[in-house]
């Protein structure tokens, strides 16, 4: 499921840099749909032992204090997050419940507890491809791009004609400066749907960097053949002229 989201708008407003509309014109992760936060209060304190009938599990997160503690940070405040836990800490073995826990606190943008969440799933399945691939996102919103990268690979042995997971995974190449292989792996997306629109922008965006107006050219081409009427292509057009 896709989600297809953008990391920011791009930076069309007169005046942006180029290397600052360039970054900001990367996407996000884009595979795996993050769940909505549902509605409601609740105070997700730490399970206590005897509510389980055994210890706490290795890996519990730990939501007595600081980004957890009251008063602030999502999993403190949430119903949801309270009851996925519950479950999860609950059934250690349960896979489903693992993963479920970790969607829940990827949504609320607690990225260091769905890990948690997930390392725990990946021990019982590791070739779970979804699970993967949600580890990935995770990692790559906590801005870990190099651990982001290792779980898309493994994603993509599984499944390698996913163009969404194949464009993240080109992403990492990109916040870490690889531009060169960044855009190798976007076109590996494009050949496999030649109108996955995340591709071509981050193409457009990675060949500005590098200042390859060629490239960046064909894949405004592109753009505008894919969404005559969104502003993306004219945009990238405006910073290719500014390029020396």
């Amino acid at each position: 499921m896709s989600k297809n989201l953008l990391l920011c708008a791009l930076g069309i407003v007169a005046g942006f840099t180029i290397g600052f509309f360039i970054t900001n014109a990367v996407t996000r992760p884009s595979a795996v749909a993050a769940p909505t936060r549902a509605g409601g209060g609740g105070d997700a304190r730490p399970l206590r032992p005897e509510q389980m009938g055994e210890q706490l599990p290795p890996g519990h997160p730990d939501l007595s204090g600081g980004e957890s503690a009251a008063g602030g940070a999502p999993a403190a405040n949430s119903a949801e997050a309270q009851s996925a836990m519950e479950k999860a800490d609950r059934s250690p073995k349960d896979f489903a419940a693992q993963t479920e826990a970790a969607r829940v606190f990827y949504g609320l943008h607690d990225y260091q507890k769905a890990a948690l969440y997930l390392e725990r799933a990946l021990k019982l399945k590791g070739d779970d491809y979804d699970a993967l691939v949600l580890m990935g996102n995770t990692k790559y919103d906590a801005k870990e791009f190099d651990a982001a990268a290792g779980f898309y690979e493994r994603a993509l042995r599984i499944n390698p004609k996913s163009p969404d997971v194949r464009t993240d995974f080109g992403n990492t190449f990109f916040n870490r400066g690889d531009l060169e292989r960044a855009i190798a792996e976007y076109r590996k997306s494009v050949a496999i749907d030649p109108d996955h629109l995340n591709s071509w922008r981050n193409i457009a965006a990675a060949s500005l960097r590098k200042g390859d107006k060629a490239t960046a050219n064909e894949a405004v081409e592109q753009l505008a053949r894919i969404a005559p009427r969104s502003p993306d292509a004219e945009a990238f057009r405006r910073e290719i002229e500014r390029l020396p």
